[in-house]
């Protein structure tokens, strides 16, 4: 037992004398401040979403005759200034039509239908000018493509606005951290840390690009096709932490 006593005693000691040794840091008080900076810009280019859907009784006649239809639509395309290379499959699906599928016969007032097969194929086209998407659009739906599902505007200049967008979120938290620092009796220190969030590239919400929803149906007359695409605003969001040193009392 004493033995045992004697060792209790001696940790004591050890701990006492590690404590004192690395005695607790006060925290160093902080000042803490947001900034945000938005920097506009203007698309001037595009891409646009072109599809073509076919039916059919068959599964091989509904893609045989997709294929024929979009064989149009990419030569109108490019007859409209796109290369080869600004055309690109974005969905190709061959199946039976979700809405012909049918019931289990003999069920009371349930008609059966006819079972049909759906073929669609959709293509990204890269517009290189934003004055031309409507001659683009105008194109395919000339051709047979049978809806345009979306426009999406951007602009290769988003990372340099970005940058700039950077610059003016610190300098509006530094201000606003130094001024929190004066009202509170004291100076601003070092920068402890700083981060950043890249907001949005947009128009009037959350995107990375412009994105203007289309409902357009082939069919009817045909009409030179009007968009206008909206400026976009790259903001940035920053996040910051600065030391603060109280003033002399």
């Amino acid at each position: 037992m004493r033995i045992i006593g004697i060792a209790i005693i001696v940790l004591a000691i050890g701990q006492n004398a590690s404590a004192q040794a690395n005695p607790a840091q006060p925290r160093i008080p902080e000042i803490t401040a947001s900034g945000r900076g938005e920097v506009p810009i203007t698309p001037d280019r595009a891409t646009v979403l072109v599809s073509v859907e076919s039916r059919a009784a068959s599964a091989a006649t509904a893609a045989a005759d997709n294929s024929a239809k979009m064989t149009k639509v990419f030569d109108a395309l490019r007859r409209s200034g796109l290369a080869q290379s600004d055309i690109t499959t974005s969905v190709y699906t061959v199946g039976q039509d979700p809405r012909t599928m049918r019931v289990a016969p003999g069920t009371p007032g349930v008609p059966t239908m006819p079972i049909e097969f759906l073929a669609r194929n959709a293509v990204r086209a890269n517009v290189r000018r934003a004055d031309d998407v409507g001659k683009v659009i105008d194109a395919a739906l000339g051709a047979g493509a049978t809806s345009i599902s979306s426009v999406q505007f951007s602009s290769p200049s988003t990372d340099e606005a970005r940058r700039q967008a950077i610059s003016i979120a610190v300098a509006q938290a530094q201000r606003d951290a130094d001024a929190l620092a004066k009202a509170s009796g004291g100076s601003l220190g070092r920068l402890l840390s700083i981060s950043s969030t890249m907001t949005g590239a947009m128009a009037t919400s959350y995107a990375s690009d412009v994105f203007l929803p289309m409902a357009v149906e082939a069919g009817g007359p045909m009409y030179p096709t009007m968009i206008n695409p909206r400026d976009m605003t790259v903001s940035v969001s920053v996040f910051g932490r600065w030391e603060f040193v109280p003033g002399q009392r």
